[in-house]
């Protein structure tokens, strides 16, 4: 894996390896409660996906194929064969990128206010439009306004968790933004992989996420009985920081039952 970047990660405790995967443009520290809290029965690893947080910024676009190959990389570097993949929203696309191309690495699989379909033509447009605007006005010009919809309606934007996020999001590299934003509307449809029982698969979803419809998620796991569905109350797109506890329990109870 030449082209491979090495990424920056943080990791505790010791056990059935976990993985930590955020989304964009956000990094490995949204996971601070999870990891925490996780790390009294499983080992776990939260990396910044290329572009983000500490992790290199290189230019060009960043295919979800070419993150899952970072973070495969890094799992070399610790000496993990296999772990649990768990994608919040981008970090989802590469869970499932991961388990297309590299299935043996991959014992289960938790889409976090995520989902496994490509997007419209008029939302993979925008990511490209965005993804120019980014590289030629800087990060601000295309994250700024993104605040509000990543929390539940009723948030106060103000508030310190709100106030962290938007730091985060600021500080992703202009790079990084396009790169991934590039890569996102390129991705493949990727419900064909949720179709076969093994590995577990799940979804954790915030009952009012603004972004991704929690209808269609029902819709989806109707289609799917295998596919567990968590619904959080009083979360938005970002559940493991609107509802720490919650979402810690949710994936602990996943994570448990999996390694009977």
């Amino acid at each position: 894996m030449s082209d491979t970047v090495r990424l920056h990660y943080e990791e505790q405790g010791a056990g059935q390896p976990v993985l930590l995967l955020h989304g964009y443009p956000l990094d490995h520290t949204i996971w601070r409660a999870q990891m925490a809290a996780l790390s009294d029965s499983f080992r776990v690893v939260a990396p910044d996906l290329r572009g983000h947080g500490q992790s290199p910024a290189p230019a060009g676009e960043y295919a979800m194929e070419t993150l899952a190959a970072d973070v495969a990389a890094l799992l070399d570097r610790l000496g993990i064969a296999q772990a649990v993949w768990v994608g919040h929203s981008m970090g989802g696309y590469v869970a499932l990128a991961a388990l297309r191309t590299m299935p043996e690495r991959v014992a289960g699989v938790v889409l976090c206010a995520s989902h496994p379909f490509a997007d419209p033509p008029d939302k993979a447009q925008a990511r490209r439009d965005n993804a120019r605007r980014a590289l030629a006005e800087g990060t601000a010009a295309v994250v700024g306004g993104m605040l509000a919809s990543l929390f539940r309606p009723d948030t106060n934007l103000e508030s310190i968790p709100a106030h962290r996020v938007r730091t985060i999001m600021l500080g992703t590299p202009a790079q990084g933004v396009a790169g991934v934003l590039l890569g996102m509307a390129a991705r493949r449809d990727a419900v064909d992989l949720l179709r076969a029982p093994a590995p577990p698969k799940a979804i954790i979803a915030g009952r009012d996420d603004q972004i991704i419809r929690l209808t269609d998620l029902q819709a989806l796991t109707a289609q799917l009985p295998h596919l567990s569905l968590r619904v959080l109350d009083d979360a938005g797109h970002l559940p493991m920081i609107e509802q720490p506890d919650a979402t810690t329990a949710a994936l602990r109870d996943l994570l448990s039952y999996w390694k009977r």
